[in-house]
């Protein structure tokens, strides 16, 4: 039996709790509850676990503990999508944990991260060869070179960008495309992130074989996973 995604929102704005059920629901048929009650949100938490939170970041500030101490325990391998408002300080999700959005968002930035995560959950079951000694286990978020038994751990984000390249081999692709699928911005946001990442991740995979017979390149803004002749 095909299993269905889950989905959790959180948000007090009525017009805006029943938009985003509608549209997530309808969007790729997935299975969404809706609160607009802080304490029957923990309740939740502690009986149910989701793949994927959506959570105004605002409504949970002064309780910002308690939802990170309750996720942890029942959650904790699930997808966290935060937005907010007003000034938010984040003093416990690690940035590459979860996917920020600032109101007012597109709604189709949200769709699109939420397809991503979907397809790349589905594909953490199984182990991808990067070349015939290269291991890339997305489910562990490591990279193994069987050879040497050296083993890279990777940050949420450098995981879900090798999974996006790894399913778009010798495909060009734009820096927006990443920016929007991995982080939800557009490319008119000012920032070195995607630059950032991509370098980390690369000196990763160089520490597992300094020979690679492909890299990742950037090519007139054009970023690919391309393996050599």
């Amino acid at each position: 039996m095909k299993k269905e995604y889950s989905i959790l929102i959180y948000e007090k704005e009525k017009l805006l709790n029943s938009i985003l059920d509608y549209q997530i629901t309808n969007h790729n048929n997935f299975k969404v509850s809706v609160t607009d009650n802080n304490s029957e949100m923990f309740e939740i938490l502690n009986k149910k676990k989701f793949d994927t939170c959506i959570i105004n970041l605002n409504l949970i500030n002064e309780d910002q503990k308690k939802f990170y101490d309750i996720f942890e325990i029942n959650n904790n391998h699930s997808n966290i999508v935060g937005y907010y408002e007003h000034n938010f300080e984040n003093s416990f999700f690690a940035k590459d944990k979860i996917f920020l959005l600032k109101k007012p968002f597109r709604l189709i930035s949200l769709l699109n991260h939420l397809d991503n995560i979907r397809t790349n959950d589905k594909l953490d079951n199984t182990n991808k060869y990067l070349m015939d000694h290269m291991i890339f286990s997305p489910s562990k978020k490591i990279i193994s070179n069987i050879e040497t038994g050296i083993t890279e751990h990777l940050t949420e984000k450098e995981n879900n960008l090798l999974i996006y390249f790894f399913n778009k081999k010798n495909i060009e692709l734009l820096k927006r495309d990443l920016l929007t699928n991995i982080w939800g911005v557009s490319n008119e946001i000012n920032t070195h992130t995607l630059e950032t990442h991509i370098y980390r991740l690369k000196q990763k995979l160089l520490k597992l074989d300094s020979n690679l017979s492909f890299s990742l390149v950037n090519k007139n803004g054009l970023y690919c996973m391309r393996y050599k002749d």
